[in-house]
C-alpha cells in the first residue's frame, strides 16, 4: 500500500497536534524499552521481546505522526507517511522490522536468538534517532 492508497482508504487522517498525547506515547515507549532491556531474554522468549521492542518504536513513530498533524491507523501507512515527511527516516529498515514483527505476531514465526538481539538493537537505535532528531523538544 502506498501513501496515496493510505490516504484514499482513510488510514491517514488529519488531526490536531496533541503534545500531551505525544508525551504519553514517548513515556509508554520508554517503559517497553526498559522492560526489554531489563528482561531475562533467552532463546525461548526472544521473539516476544522483538515484538515488544517493535511496539516501543511504533509508539514514538505514532507520536511523530501526530506532531506532523496526522493520525495513522496502519503500521504500513506510518512508514509511508514518514518516508514522505521525514527526509532521514529509514523506511527500508522500518519496513523490514515491521515485516519481522508481523511474522511473529500473525504467523507464529520465531526468530533466532542472535538475530533477535540484533533486531532489538536496530529497533532501539532507530527509536533513539527519532526521539533525538524529531521529538526531543516535546
Amino acid at each position: 500500500m502506498d501513501l496515496k492508497e493510505c490516504l484514499r482508504k482513510g488510514m491517514i487522517r488529519k488531526t490536531r497536534i496533541d503534545h500531551e498525547l505525544i508525551k504519553s506515547l514517548i513515556e509508554m515507549s520508554e517503559i517497553k524499552k526498559k522492560t526489554v532491556e531489563t528482561a531475562d531474554v533467552n532463546e525461548y522468549n526472544i521473539s516476544a521481546y522483538v515484538s515488544l521492542a517493535y511496539d516501543s518504536l511504533r509508539e514514538v513513530l505514532e507520536g511523530l505522526c501526530i506532531l506532523k498533524g496526522y493520525k495513522v491507523l496502519s503500521h504500513v501507512c506510518v512508514g509511508e507517511l514518514l518516508k514522505k515527511e521525514i527526509p532521514d527516516f529509514d523506511y527500508n529498515q522500518f519496513d523490514r522490522i515491521r515485516w519481522i514483527r508481523n511474522s511473529i505476531n500473525y504467523y507464529g514465526e520465531k526468530v533466532d536468538f542472535m538475530q533477535g538481539k540484533e533486531i532489538i538493537k536496530k529497533i532501539f537505535n532507530m527509536k533513539f534517532n527519532v526521539v533525538k532528531n524529531h521529538l526531543k523538544s516535546i
